[in-house]
């Protein structure tokens, strides 16, 4: 029905209900005849019953009423199958009778849905109710096309409208034809920086100024703003743009403190051993979302230094470069079966390690990224600061079958897919992240062992709640060929079973957890205060089981406790955590470290 018989419809209206009064039938307050009885004429396939079923003000046995009338009319043109209505009245007994002669539309023969490119117009047919052959309502048809264009929103994401608003036509051979318009993105507008730069913000967008609208891609792009772990928010809102059938894209950040110190404490309170890193990073250097590391540990049998920088975009395809340097002097226990073969006893032994790793990366598709690693490590055990274990004393040993001094370099390959949802830097509140990490080392690479090393894991986190989550991680490693003793899997300390000591050979319990191959699953629930969202309380569990190097066998150990997350401005989310394991005699361990568990 266009907008001339709209118009027509109404003039027609108002000119019967004029005559009427004027000639036919004179209506005043005093003379106003009752309403006897209501008819219809002119409809051929329209209900007599449907049409009289929208008369709502006029009532039988009321005197005859011009406004009330006249909404009756307007409800019946409501109803949508009618290009026209007229109104006339006849003489009965000593009242009147009320006819109301319609002109249906023509019948439905075709929906034609002119203008879409990102949906196919048979995907929405789907949802108008009308059939070839029914009278064409524009009252249903739009309520129809209402359905459909909300379906495109809130499924696919798109924004469409009709061209011309409210003008719904059906031609005489019973066409309907809707153009419609997919609303395009405007103006891509930035609020709220301060030290971040435009430009690392824009690179991790898909939607380009002139692109039709998708919502669904506009989220993804705010998870992966998000996922850069600079901003502590980010808002993204559409407004009605100056370009025609456009909306600007506005993102509303807050920055988050990105530069901080940090440092790990952890005390065995059976053992009273303390130890601990210090080091300082800054995840956004100059604004341009570089991330560089120093790291610095000094204590009685450490001295360690690593550097650490990575750039995320070192060019247009997004190609990564990392770049780790570092150097250890670590005096530990461990056993050196790999060059005195047949001596299985443990020794306190100085290691120490130089080393360069570069690192290179590319997507692998959405949420995916490939990284290659290249790694080059010079190795060196003074034979003469072996210790004894039992007494402290200096031992000789012989000769070793292999070189104390040697090349222990690397190939690696990682792959990850990340699909986690941040509500701030460090909260995690869903979504879930899945790696494969495989590494080998050869005298092909200049080293003097061959040996692989491989790692899965995954980390899932679910939302009950604003400010409560519960997260878990699986992982599993191996370790096979020719390698270094120290260089043997363990299961214990910080990161992994928290309720048991940081270094390997500290007593026969953690040196249980000394293998070749693992599994371990970390469980925490999380819950943060809605008002200090600074302050988080933790319950865990963990286990895991691995096959033992030393006693043989495997060994599955579990521990648990409760622990509490604090932000502290400048030095990053501080972790304390009570662990008690389930071996008798062991005691319970207290963590003290930076940034969540994983």
């Amino acid at each position: 029905m266009n907008l001339f018989s709209r118009i027509r419809g109404i003039v027609t209206i108002a000119v019967v209900l004029c005559l009427m009064l004027a000639l036919a039938y004179p209506v005043t307050a005093e003379t106003s005849p009752t309403v006897l009885m209501f008819d219809v004429e002119g409809n051929t396939r329209v209900p007599a019953e449907k049409i009289l079923g929208a008369i709502s003000n006029t009532k039988i046995g009321d005197p005859f009423d011009v406004r009330k009338v006249e909404a009756d009319m307007k409800s019946i043109m409501a109803l949508g199958y009618f290009s026209d209505i007229n109104l006339k009245t006849e003489k009965m007994f000593d009242g009147v009778k009320v006819v109301f002669e319609v002109v249906e539309n023509p019948t439905l023969k075709e929906i034609q849905l002119i203008g879409l490119t990102k949906v196919k117009q048979e995907e929405l047919k789907t949802f108008f109710t009308q059939k070839t052959g029914d009278v064409f309502s524009a009252a249903v048809f739009r309520d129809d096309l209402s359905k459909a264009l909300k379906y495109c929103r809130e499924t696919k994401g798109l924004f469409i409208e009709p061209k011309s608003e409210g003008q719904i036509s059906i031609s005489a051979d019973g066409v309907v034809r809707v153009e419609l318009v997919e609303l395009k993105y405007g103006k891509i507008v930035i609020k709220g920086l301060e030290k971040t730069k435009e430009s690392v913000i824009l690179r991790e967008l898909s939607i380009r100024e002139g692109d039709i609208i998708n919502y669904n891609e506009l989220k993804e792009d705010y998870m992966n703003i998000m996922r850069l772990r600079l901003f502590d928010g980010v808002e993204p809102r559409l407004e009605k743009s100056v370009i025609p059938n456009s909306y600007d894209v506005i993102f509303e950040v807050k920055e988050a403190q990105t530069g901080s110190f940090s440092f790990g404490v952890t005390f065995g309170q059976s053992d009273g051993k303390v130890g601990g890193v210090l080091g300082y990073s800054e995840g956004n250097l100059m604004g341009l979302g570089q991330n560089i590391s120093l790291d610095l540990n000094f204590s009685e049998s450490e001295q360690n230094a690593q550097f650490s920088f990575y750039e995320p975009w070192l060019d247009s395809k997004h190609t990564s470069f990392g770049v780790s340097m570092w150097n250890t002097d670590n005096n530990f226990y461990s056993t050196l079966s790999t060059w005195y073969p047949g001596d299985a006893k443990d020794y306190y032994i100085h290691l120490i390690e130089t080393g360069l790793s570069l690192s290179f990366g590319r997507p692998l598709g959405k949420d995916t990224r490939g990284t290659v690693r290249f790694s080059f490590q010079r190795d060196n055990i003074p034979t003469g600061d072996i210790l004894d274990s039992d007494d402290g004393n200096s031992v000789s040993l012989g000769d070793p079958a292999l070189p104390t001094e040697f090349w222990d370099n690397s190939v690696g390959l990682n792959v990850t897919k990340n699909r986690l949802s941040y509500q701030d830097r460090n909260f995690v509140d869903g979504g879930y992240q899945l790696s494969a990490d495989y590494s080998v080392a050869g005298r092909y690479l200049g080293g003097e062992f061959n040996y692989q090393k491989g790692t899965l894991e995954g980390k899932w986190f679910h939302s009950f709640s604003p400010n409560l989550v519960l997260g878990t991680r699986l992982q599993g490693s191996l370790v096979s060929g020719d390698y270094p003793d120290y260089d043997a899997l363990y299961l214990g300390g910080m990161y992994k079973l928290r309720g048991y000591a940081d270094q390997r050979f500290d007593n026969n319990i953690s040196k249980q957890l000394i293998g070749d191959q693992y599994l371990l699953s970390n469980t925490e629930l999380r819950y943060r205060l809605p008002s200090n969202k600074s302050l988080e309380f933790v319950v865990f569990y963990d286990a895991g089981q691995i096959n033992n190097n030393i006693g043989g066998g495997s060994s599955f150990k579990s521990d648990y406790g409760i622990g509490i997350r604090y932000n502290i401005p400048l030095l990053g989310v501080l972790r304390l955590d009570q662990a008690w394991n389930t071996d008798k005699g062991d005691g319970n361990r207290l963590v003290f470290s930076l940034g969540e568990m994983f």
